[in-house]
């Protein structure tokens, strides 16, 4: 397997959100939400195909407002 991806029984999404939320680094941070959020987005755009998506939109839409409060609350955007 090659270091970019994924083990398929758990989403890339939820990878990234992961990553982002143990980053530890204010400079590395900004750079794991835009990655996290990107793969979110992508992921929901799959999801609105899929009539067996529900639980996981609700998830992608729970997990893209915590990395909003984390952008506005940990690196102070407005």
């Amino acid at each position: 397997m090659a270091s970019h991806e994924f083990p398929s029984s758990i989403p890339r999404w939820q990878l990234e959100y992961e990553a982002a939320l143990n980053e530890t680094d204010h400079k590395a941070l900004f750079k794991r939400i835009e990655v996290a959020e990107a793969a979110i987005l992508a992921r929901r755009e799959v999801l609105v195909q899929s009539p067996d998506g529900f639980a996981e939109r609700q998830q992608t839409k729970l997990a893209l407002d915590k990395l909003r409060r984390m952008k506005k609350e940990v690196l102070k955007f407005s």
